[in-house]
């Protein structure tokens, strides 16, 4: 059985705890994490909300490689960094969905990559790059689009969940999908938010954020550690289509002036 798909917050009286018995040993050890790896701000921040959101790792073979995106140095969340295509639930999305939060998630990270890259996952969607501006301009309605050119939402691969922790100034509870398309499929910046798309390899950009020279936040990097492993897409989405999908709730904590994420 999958894990409970309903979002739900952990209180930080349950976190503390957690993490008090990590320190004494009990669980898995903290990982000290990078300041590039953390939005700014984390570690200090008052305790909010998780945001519903929902997030696609985009695939594509020979080689091996996954979409990624360079957010704009002025974007009002981790800046600069590289991330994948994704954003928060809209009201929207529910609509198109079976009334499930998974099959609401996917519609959510169908529309997000349409808005972000411009990949339609559907059928040909005529006059896309038009239609997508129109979408971002809130001209018109995602539900619009789909009704021309449906989309299979089950192609979205449910790969991974994780909820920001506790101390971080915008938490998020995103749902992670992998998605396949060929070689043949463009990608291109929205402008307001990203710099450039990119096309690499997951252990590439493991590498290189290790080098310093490709900012990934925390679940990101993690996200790319877990495909690194895999040659093909195909191998991937099939390992993943049978897994048990639990929550990942990391917990921030502070230790001897370091900044530490525990993976319970």
């Amino acid at each position: 059985m999958q894990d409970d798909d309903r979002p739900n917050q952990t209180d930080r009286t349950d976190l503390e705890k957690r993490a008090r018995a990590e320190r004494r040993g009990v669980g898995r050890l903290a990982e000290v994490v990078r300041d590039d790896q953390l939005p700014a701000g984390a570690g200090t921040a008052p305790e909010v909300s998780a945001i519903s959101a929902a997030s696609v790792l985009l695939l594509r073979d020979n080689p091996f490689e996954v979409l990624m995106i360079h957010r704009h140095e002025k974007s009002r969340f981790v800046p600069n960094a590289w991330v994948f295509p994704g954003g928060a639930v809209d009201d929207d999305d529910h609509e198109l969905s079976d009334g499930s939060v998974v099959n609401t998630m996917r519609v959510a990270a169908a529309r997000e990559l349409f808005e972000e890259t411009g990949i339609w996952l559907g059928l040909t969607l005529r006059d896309a790059a038009e239609k997508r501006r129109k979408l971002l301009a809130r001209q018109v309605r995602f539900g619009d689009l789909f009704a021309e050119a449906p989309i299979d939402f089950e192609r979205l691969v449910w790969t991974a969940r994780w909820i920001t922790p506790v101390g971080v100034p915008r938490r998020f509870d995103t749902y992670f999908f992998l998605a396949c398309v060929g070689r043949d499929v463009v990608a291109t910046a929205e402008q307001n938010e990203a710099v450039e798309v990119v096309w690499i390899s997951p252990a590439r950009a493991v590498e290189r954020h290790m080098s310093g020279d490709f900012p990934l936040v925390f679940p990101t990097l993690k996200n790319l550690e877990a495909i690194v492993g895999f040659a093909s897409s195909a191998d991937l989405l099939e390992v993943r289509r049978r897994a048990e999908i639990a929550t990942t709730r990391p917990i921030l904590v502070l230790e001897n002036g370091q900044k530490k994420i525990i993976l319970p």
